[in-house]
């Protein structure tokens, strides 16, 4: 695979490089805008990794030109800048994600695999043709189980092939797709050399055509070795207004004032807990219910203001997470967390609030700071399939996405969520990480190596966003997530991002 990496700092991009070009990727480097976009109009790349901040022409502005050109090259933007204001600009200009420096080198793989699954016919987190195997997260190759064990060309080889599996690859092609600019190329003789080397690998494992030549053409896999599966198309959507915008501020609020009794209600819960705990007389029913209701509370309050309330809300799920090493003293701790807690909501207005907080729906989707995406999807309406055991979020996001064109179908009872999956066929789906009895991580896995389902785009709403989870919620086959507390326009413009894409590559794969 092919990686563009426009960054000016050189100590950075050297790092990257050799990091990448380990994982078997073709990396070309430039130290500023201009140069970057000179390489990106004259070569073809699988992705474009762009810090923000460059000399000669920024990152936001090359990847409006990128877009401007129709080229739908994935970009992930690298940079210092962490509010929600940046990431809705970049979001907006049409990149495809957004990774905040300093970087964790797990996490930006796990992003790339992500894009470069979205970004190829295939979306599948292991690569498969037939009997054949190939696992991009770590690097590993196996033809009927066996391993193969391929030299870091003919590995790169093989994964082209499989990402773009009905395409035939000339030589020359090969040489621009392989071999790096800042390396020397080599002749056509060479790839010629490494296919036959491959070849001779497969064929230890008997497989020993499934890299065919199609004479005067090049080379490609042979398709007697597939094993195919229809898949459905995916409708588009329609595009937002400033009526919608306000619309969604109004009911969001409304939602507010009739959740604000449940959330008490989950703060007693939360004070019965730390009581008995108190009194030594904590059980495991009254601990797990506690634990439900202040994750549910870490990720719902801040989309109503309560910024403080949700930081309060993680850091008494911390406390009681620490079963076995819960003491009678830490229930002062807990009791004095509570009591902020409830102060806290308390002192969230039932009505609409300023728009003074980037992290509160209500100010995000005012029309003054509400923008809608650059390039706005068109046509019907898509189905989004919404998993979370809190109510209260399925139905935040139901009033935020809905006047924008989304039909969303909510589902409190995950256990249920195969048993409605064909009725609702939905074109994205939204999954919370942690949820009674099902693990939305283990979820989201066996969706994406389902037959039927596999191609579906899975994003993420998850109040946890540290790097390893983001590295686990990748893994697993997802392609984007959104922290909680939610925000508006940074949701809706990664799900209508996400849905143009898969549109655009499904089409793609059922031309001709």
């Amino acid at each position: 695979m092919r990686i563009l990496l426009v960054d000016d700092d050189e100590h950075l991009a050297e790092l990257l490089r050799t990091t990448l070009t380990e994982q078997h990727y073709v990396v070309d480097t430039a130290a500023d805008g201009q140069a970057g976009w000179a390489l990106a109009e004259s070569l073809t790349y699988d992705l474009i990794l762009l810090d923000v901040m460059l000399p000669k022409l920024d990152g936001i502005s090359f990847c409006r030109q990128l877009r401007a050109l129709g080229k739908q090259v994935p970009v992930l933007l690298l940079t210092a800048r962490d509010t929600s204001n940046d990431k809705v600009m970049g979001l907006d200009a049409g990149a495809d994600d957004y990774l905040v420096k300093p970087l964790c080198l797990q996490e930006l793989a796990a992003r790339m695999r992500a894009l470069l699954r979205r970004g190829s016919v295939v979306t599948a987190s292991v690569l498969e043709w037939g009997r054949l195997r190939l696992d991009p997260s770590s690097c590993e190759v196996t033809y009927d189980r066996a391993p193969l064990r391929l030299t870091p060309k003919e590995y790169a080889l093989l994964e082209l092939f499989l990402r773009n599996n009905q395409r035939v690859y000339s030589r020359s092609a090969i040489l621009d797709q392989l071999w790096s600019l800042d390396d020397d190329p080599p002749g056509e003789d060479t790839v010629k050399t490494h296919i036959k080397g491959l070849r001779q690998r497969l064929k230890a494992v008997g497989a020993a055509d499934l890299v065919e030549t199609v004479y005067g053409l090049g080379y490609r896999l042979n398709q007697s070795y597939a094993q195919t599966s229809a898949q459905s198309s995916t409708p588009a959507l329609a595009a937002p207004n400033d009526q919608r915008q306000q619309q969604t501020q109004a009911a969001v609020a409304k939602i507010w004032q009739r959740a604000q009794g449940k959330v008490l209600d989950r703060i007693a819960v939360l004070e019965q807990a730390a009581q008995a705990l108190q009194m030594n007389q904590l059980d495991s029913a009254l601990h797990d219910q506690a634990l439900q209701e202040a994750h549910k509370l870490a990720g719902s309050l801040g989309t109503f203001g309560a910024d403080e309330g949700s930081q309060l809300a993680r850091q008494i799920e911390t406390l009681l997470q620490a079963k076995e090493a819960l003491k009678k003293a830490q229930s002062i701790d807990l009791l004095a967390l509570i009591a902020r807690l409830r102060a806290s909501v308390d002192s969230v207005p039932s009505q609409p609030l300023e728009p003074s907080s980037e992290t509160t729906v209500e100010a995000l989707t005012t029309p003054a700071k509400m923008q809608p995406p650059s390039e706005p999807c068109q046509g019907t309406e898509a189905s989004i399939f919404a998993i979370d055991d809190d109510p209260l979020i399925l139905t935040v996001l139901q009033t935020v996405l809905e006047p924008w064109g989304f039909q969303v179908t909510p589902l409190d009872e995950p256990q249920r969520f195969w048993e409605m999956l064909p009725t609702v066929a939905p074109d994205l789906v939204i999954l919370d990480i942690e949820m009674p009895k099902i693990d939305g991580i283990k979820l989201c896995s066996t969706l994406r190596n389902n037959t039927r389902w596999g191609w579906v785009p899975v994003l993420f709403l998850t109040a946890k966003t540290d790097a390893a989870t983001l590295h686990q919620i990748f893994e697993a086959g997802a392609d984007d997530y959104v922290g909680k507390p939610i925000v508006a326009p940074e949701l809706v413009a990664r799900i209508c991002n996400r849905l143009k894409r898969t549109r655009r590559l499904r089409h793609e794969s059922n031309s001709p």
